[in-house]
């Protein structure tokens, strides 16, 4: 039996060392196109970041929270040169990345309680909690996609029923705009009259009926013989009998099949941004669809919305139809990629042109719930997230973080100043990440958050005994996660030695709430 055991457990060593090299081979793989799209394109990438950059970003991106720094000091000391990609797998494997990009779902499918969507309440957690579940299991996208289109049932039971329910417009044009903008980043608006008629012929047998539960609705097919012609955004003809079958079915059996691309370059398109901050086309969620016949694609003239390098959305496509449509491989090459893992700087007249080409990483606003859980895990003070309306009433335990909230409803004044999704069209734009004014002031002026922050000093230093420098450089990784400059120690110390001994307490008040107020800490970068 040991000898068995042995066995196996060195068959299942050669098993893992072989994936990790085969995966190894697809990074380099991916790193070469995009090394190639930059020569092309005659960019030069930023040079690789550091390991504090790295982890803060990852943190962000993948968790929604700010770096601790215990697991942060621990990761700049690991002298293991697959470090990065051991920290990536592990965060991608957490619940915490699931909450995330349940949140980044819920903007898109519109999970919100009230006006205009009106789901209420019950569909709302049935539908947050369908997102958190298919990252969690890691279910296929494209599954997910057919399993939303042809879903019938009661939306308070039957997650997927929402799909169509979560229309503000819920006119076959309204749901095929719907449909259109989630699943293929496609704005029908480019068609002519008569092929947005035929496409919204699709979603034209959708139906909605109430049940004797308050707000409950059934999500159905109806069934009646008739005869519909339809038209898919490119170009495809179907005649339907819709006594014989349901067109939603007839749609998702176009979009999933394994040689329609529209789908996977969709997905792909947003999983770029939310891991960077960029589309490779732009704008993310108004693409123009792939181009049909071997003449356009090589002759045809270059439109807005394409790809700024098309063999870099073919790669990482047929990378995700490779590893059947699942996203946490799709996330774990993006990450490991050198652009994600670019600097951010380079010389301001050639940014734009950087970023296009996805040759530096953009720096941008944290988003509005991530800022809201970095300003409570620092000052331990959590917002209270309390809703009076809809039915019934709404109280979230003291403690939630922002990024796990569901409901699109229920905000409140910090996270509407920082630009949450209204979520009412499932837009990327609805999302407000440009800084104002008012958020400015807020950091500095409010006199509760600076109360807070004043406290931050007794939170970080209780306890231990330390000499200034360390107590500098855990104030830093606190805030920024990472360590203070030569030029920042010297500032710090020259601004230290101007209280007397009895009031260099108040040093360290005025330390964390500067470093609050930095762009450094407010942004991705």
């Amino acid at each position: 039996m040991v000898k068995k055991l042995l066995f196996f457990a060195a068959f299942a060593a050669v098993f893992v060392t072989l994936s990790a090299g085969t995966f190894s081979g697809e990074v380099a793989g991916f790193n070469e196109c995009l090394e190639r799209s930059w020569e092309k394109h005659r960019v030069t990438p930023g040079a690789v970041i550091d390991d504090a950059a790295f982890f803060r970003r990852l943190s962000f991106r993948v968790l929604g929270r700010l770096p601790k720094v215990d697991e942060l000091k621990s990761f700049i000391s690991d002298r293991d040169p697959e470090k990065r990609a051991k920290l990536i797998d592990a965060f991608l494997d957490t619940p915490v990345f699931a909450e995330t990009m349940a949140m980044r779902y819920a903007d898109m499918f519109r999970i919100k309680s009230e006006f205009p969507i009106n789901l209420w309440p019950n569909a709302v957690q049935c539908y947050y909690r369908y997102f958190y579940q298919l990252t969690l299991e890691d279910r296929s996208w494209r599954k997910v996609a057919e399993e939303l289109l042809v879903s019938n049932g009661s939306n308070f039971r039957i997650a997927p029923a929402n799909f169509f329910r979560a229309n503000a417009d819920r006119t076959p044009k309204g749901l095929a705009a719907g449909t259109a903008l989630a699943l293929m980043n496609f704005n029908p608006g480019s068609m002519s009259k008569k092929e947005q008629e035929l496409f919204a012929a699709f979603f034209s047998r959708v139906r909605f009926k109430s049940t004797k539960e308050w707000k409950e609705e059934i999500v159905y097919n109806d069934p009646a013989a008739a005869e519909l012609q339809c038209r898919t955004p490119d170009g495809r003809v179907f005649r339907i009998n819709t006594a014989e079958q349901d067109p939603r079915r007839v749609f998702a059996d176009w979009l999933c099949d394994e040689d329609n691309p529209i789908l996977a370059r969709a997905y792909v398109n947003r999983a770029w941004y939310w891991m960077t901050g960029t589309g490779i086309a732009n704008p993310v969620d108004d693409m123009a669809l792939p181009r049909q016949g071997m003449w356009e694609r090589l002759f045809g003239e270059t439109r807005p919305n394409d790809p700024a390098d098309e063999a870099v959305m073919a790669h990482l496509t047929a990378y995700f139809k490779k590893h059947a449509f699942s996203t946490r491989a799709l996330y774990r090459l993006i990450l490991n990629s050198r652009a994600f893992q670019a600097d951010w700087r380079c010389k301001p007249s050639e940014l734009a042109r950087h970023e296009k080409y996805l040759a530096v990483y953009p720096v941008r606003r944290l988003e509005s719930e991530i800022i809201c859980d970095a300003l409570s895990s620092l000052t331990r003070n959590y917002e209270r997230f309390v809703s009076v309306i809809p039915e019934p009433f709404t109280f979230i335990p003291r403690g939630s973080s922002a990024v796990s909230l569901a409901d699109g409803s229920m905000s409140t004044g910090t996270l509407d100043k920082f630009g949450r999704s209204p979520r009412d069209s499932g837009k990327i734009s609805e999302r407000n990440n440009n800084s104002t004014g008012a958020q400015r002031l807020h950091l500095m002026n409010s006199g509760v958050l600076y109360n807070q922050i004043t406290r931050l000093p007794g939170y970080v230093f209780r306890g231990r005994g330390m000499t200034w420098d360390t107590q500098l450089d855990l104030a830093y990784l606190t805030v920024l996660s990472r360590y203070p400059t030569v030029s920042e120690r010297r500032a710090a110390q020259k601004y230290h030695n101007n209280f007397s001994p009895r009031m260099r307490w108040k040093f360290w008040q005025d330390l964390f709430w500067a470093l609050v107020n930095t762009s450094e800490f407010s942004y991705h970068h």
